[in-house]
């Protein structure tokens, strides 16, 4: 019999970039902002350069507050010269849609959705051409992945032909890789560097965005007061709990896996005194975690 420990090595392995390929099954929400300033109106809310996208091409991209705080992550597919795809979390459809709808004015567009749609997240293989199964083919956050909108999963999954994998295993690739999820590995306060997705989701050669008087200030200054990081530990990672470091609380616990590569993994919130390699404490962990990147 196979065991969990097992099971979830066998697909990480798979799941990995390079690896024997395998498809995990999920959920995404998706939003249409569709008509003649779309592509206008987008530029000015979203941090991604989505003007200057190819039809059928993609970007990462954030929402943020006036103050550049992270409120929604998405995937932006410029499906026409006047029509937009947002792929978001699900569990975000319904915020994302007030929000776009609170800074649409007089704009000549429509924001239609969220309608939720079966995603398939396949790793470990080259990112397959569009087909008839397949509604949209989008590069995926955690490294070495690709994720896949289909209408008919089922069938979509059959046509692949690779092994679906649980979701523990793309869970602990995503920690590993130290891809957060927004929402969870982020708070209402969280700043764009603070969550290592400048890199990621931002244009810094694009006109003027919402937020992005903090987010360039951040970006001239250099330095922020805490930071993402990945933390390794030999016994589970209480998710929750308070990280320190000679005593003193230093981050949060807000993602936790077991893991492959280090035994088991979670991703924190740490003061960036604290460097990259260090060993902490985590509350309610009998051993010492070390800050593997950050």
């Amino acid at each position: 019999m196979t065991t969990a420990a097992g099971r979830l090595a066998d697909d990480y392995a798979r799941l990995r970039a390079g690896g024997g390929g395998a498809v995990v099954r999920g959920e995404c929400a998706l939003v249409w902002v569709e008509g003649p300033d779309a592509a206008a109106f987008l530029q000015g809310v979203l941090t991604a350069d989505v003007a200057g996208l190819a039809p059928g091409a993609c970007a990462y991209a954030l929402l943020l507050d006036g103050k550049g705080r992270i409120r929604f992550d998405m995937t932006c597919r410029r499906d026409a010269e006047d029509a937009f795809t947002l792929v978001a979390d699900p569990a975000a459809g319904p915020g994302l849609v007030g929000a776009l709808e609170h800074y649409h004015v007089s704009e000549d567009l429509d924001v239609l959705g969220p309608e939720t749609s079966a995603l398939l997240v396949l790793g470990g293989l080259p990112a397959p051409g569009d087909g008839a199964l397949v509604d949209a083919v989008l590069p995926g956050r955690v490294p070495g992945t690709t994720l896949l909108v289909v209408s008919d999963p089922d069938a979509a999954v059959a046509a692949l032909g690779v092994p679906e994998a649980g979701a523990a295993a793309l869970e602990a690739l995503r920690v590993e890789a130290g891809v957060p999820r927004v929402g969870v590995d982020t708070g209402p306060h969280t700043l764009v560097r603070e969550a290592g997705v400048e890199d990621a989701a931002v244009s810094f050669t694009k006109g003027c965005y919402l937020g992005q008087e903090t987010v360039a200030r951040v970006a001239h200054r250099g330095h922020v007061n805490r930071r993402l990081c990945v933390l390794a530990a030999d016994a589970p990672i209480p998710v929750g709990a308070a990280v320190r470091s000679a005593g003193a609380e230093v981050g949060r616990v807000t993602s936790a896996s077991p893991s492959p590569r280090y035994g088991h993994a979670a991703l924190a919130t740490v003061r960036t005194e604290v460097p990259s390699g260090a060993e902490v404490e985590v509350d309610g962990l009998p051993v010492p975690a070390r800050l593997v990147t950050g």
